[in-house]
């Protein structure tokens, strides 16, 4: 099982975005686009996957900020870090 990704503490290159499935958003830990069209992404939960061109639509990245007192980066919508964040942990 793979490990939950912190919205509040993100991995060094990543990049969080929103992606459009037919009639639903889904977000995203990091996304990817490939040279061959594909769409490679990594889920809050660790896992990852990879969608061909024809089963997603618009692919709009989140931005992200630096917290410069500790050095790492994270969602900067507080709404998104809370929501995403891993369960039953109290926000930072």
């Amino acid at each position: 099982m793979s490990d939950r990704i912190d919205p509040r503490d993100l991995p060094s290159g990543f990049s969080p975005a929103f992606i459009e499935l037919r009639d639903t958003l889904v977000c995203v830990a990091d996304a990817t686009l490939r040279d061959s069209g594909w769409l490679e992404f990594t889920e809050w939960t660790g896992a990852k996957g990879l969608l061909p061109p024809r089963e997603c639509g618009r692919v709009k990245f989140v931005p992200t900020e630096l917290v410069e007192d500790e050095f790492r980066r994270r969602l900067a919508d507080a709404e998104l870090r809370e929501e995403y964040r891993p369960n039953g942990e109290v926000s930072r």
